[in-house]
């Protein structure tokens, strides 16, 4: 919910081929639902998300907070409002932000999986798993001088 957090939706063409779009809207309803307003009726979002919930094709959203926590939510599309209470609010939500905007529709996506991808405890739980898994430059010790040149005499 911090105003400075990044949130991005990746979403599957009909050929599989990924295509993500930031979602500055996306929140978290208190029953663990994910909420995406989508602003453009034709958009490729629009259309890759009614496939997934159609096919049951998985998404992922991508969330950075402003001290660099990322992590990254598996999840499918469940559901699309277009219409009721829901949807007017979230229509006034996006009008209270952009101005004259559309909604096209309210997509509910259900998580199934939340992978904590910060650099430190990726490091950190790769360094636990695979001690002995180390770049060699790393095992070098700190030289003083220049490597010295064999061709001058």
């Amino acid at each position: 919910a911090h105003p400075a957090t990044r949130k991005v939706i990746a979403t599957l063409d009909e050929d599989g081929s990924p295509h993500a779009v930031p979602s500055p809207f996306l929140h978290a309803r208190p029953d663990g639902l994910l909420v995406h307003f989508e602003l453009l009726e034709t958009s490729a979002t629009n259309r890759n998300l009614l496939r997934g919930l159609w096919f049951d094709r998985k998404l992922s959203v991508t969330v950075v907070g402003p001290l660099g926590q990322t992590f990254v939510i598996k999840a499918v599309p469940v559901k699309a409002e277009i219409s009721g209470p829901a949807f007017s609010r979230a229509f006034d939500t996006v009008r209270s932000v952009l101005g004259d905007a559309d909604l096209s529709a309210v997509w509910l996506l259900r998580p199934h999986a939340i992978v904590d991808e910060t650099y430190t405890t990726r490091k950190r739980d790769e360094e636990q798993r695979y001690p002995f898994s180390i770049h060699l430059d790393r095992l070098l010790l700190p030289c003083d001088h220049a490597p010295s040149d064999r061709t001058q005499p």
